[in-house]
């Protein structure tokens, strides 16, 4: 049975990836069709730290390119999270059918780290793609007069402890709402968010692409993602507490 289990949702999250990349691929298309329909009436800015992201992207089609693959990057970070609090909505469900508090947490794990490692090996081939595009592998990308060094070869990294954290922290999140007063999960996603910014944490490292002006983009990127590990080993810990002591209702 744990192995069904397992098997199954490891296929349920695939799916998740696999549609998640879909969408954002058939809205992609769409603004980009818009866009070249309607040049001066469908304009979209993204302006951070007074950058216009969504001019750099208009740049050049890798630019456009590597900006949808940053697109789709976010979204399945968003996606991680709202399936982790799903688990954990159904979580009595499943104890109540007889499945192991053990088992339901290591499937679970087995299916995030299947997650993580699609949309990693995903990242990887972006960065081969854009490498065979550009007759250059360095994986270095130019942003507003700057070359942010390596961050290609840097995003793998960071995607998988990425997702990976997020569907754990959306479990975690999820199984306090399931376990306590509504008051207490809306303090625990404070408390979530807050040690993300404190840890520098992956969920929030996204950030790191936007320091650019000293080229360390990509090393910064990869500092986060070995802080978002120890954040994801207390998430982890913190969720697996709450489910040992999680009653069951039949």
């Amino acid at each position: 049975m744990k192995n069904k289990l397992t098997q199954r949702l490891i296929k349920d999250h695939l799916i998740n990836v696999f549609w998640t990349l879909v969408a954002v691929l058939v809205f992609a298309g769409l603004g980009l069709l818009g866009n070249a329909v309607f040049p001066e009436r469908i304009l979209i800015d993204i302006v951070i730290d007074g950058i216009d992201l969504a001019a750099q992207a208009r740049q050049s089609g890798i630019a456009t390119f590597l900006a949808i693959a940053a697109i789709t990057v976010v979204a399945l970070l968003l996606v991680s999270y709202v399936t982790g609090i799903i688990y954990a909505a159904t979580t009595r469900t499943y104890l109540g059918a007889g499945v192991a508090r053990r088992s339901y947490i290591k499937s679970l794990l087995a299916a995030w780290g299947a997650s993580a490692i699609a949309v990693a090996v995903g990242c990887v081939l972006v960065a081969v793609v854009a490498g065979a595009i550009q007759s250059d592998f360095s994986g270095s990308v130019p942003i507003n007069g700057h070359d942010v060094n390596g961050l290609l070869w840097y995003v793998p990294m960071a995607a998988l402890v990425g997702v990976f954290l997020s569907h754990s922290a959306g479990f975690l999140t999820g199984m306090v709402f399931v376990r306590f007063p509504w008051w207490i999960g809306v303090a625990v996603i404070v408390a979530l968010s807050y040690l993300d910014t404190l840890t520098h944490g992956t969920i929030s490292s996204w950030a790191g692409l936007l320091d650019w002006a000293d080229n360390g983009g990509g090393v910064q990127l990869l500092k986060h993602a070995a802080a978002g590990i120890a954040e994801t080993v207390i998430v982890v810990g913190a969720s697996w507490a709450m489910l040992r002591r999680l009653s069951i209702r039949r």
